[in-house]
C-alpha cells in the first residue's frame, strides 16, 4: 500500500487538508451566527430608537397643538374680557346719569 515515503507524505497532508477544512467550516458557521446575533441586535435597537424618535414626534406635535390652542383661548378670554368691561362701562355710565 504504502511503496514510498512520499506516499506517507501525501496522506498525511490530505488529513491536514481534512482538518483544516473542518476548522475552517467551524470557524465560518461561527462567525455566520455572531453575524445573525448582531443582525438581530441591530433590528432591536433599530425599532427601539424608531420608537423613541415616534415618541419625541407626538410629543412635539402635541405639545404645538396645546401652544396653538393656549393661544386660541387667549385671544377668546381677551375678547371676553373686552366684552364684560364694555358692558360694565355701559352699565356704570347708566348709573352715573341716574
Amino acid at each position: 500500500m504504502l511503496e514510498t515515503s512520499k506516499d506517507l507524505l501525501y496522506i498525511v497532508i490530505a488529513f491536514c487538508v481534512l482538518w483544516f477544512t473542518i476548522f475552517i467550516c467551524w470557524m465560518i458557521y461561527y462567525v455566520a451566527m455572531i453575524l445573525k446575533r448582531i443582525h438581530i441586535v441591530m433590528e432591536t435597537f433599530t425599532k427601539t430608537l424608531e420608537a423613541v424618535r415616534s415618541f419625541f414626534d407626538n410629543a412635539k406635535s402635541k405639545i404645538n397643538n396645546l401652544g396653538s390652542t393656549i393661544t386660541t383661548a387667549m385671544e377668546v378670554g381677551q375678547k371676553v374680557a373686552d366684552f364684560v368691561n364694555e358692558k360694565k362701562g355701559t352699565k356704570s355710565s347708566g348709573r352715573k346719569k341716574k
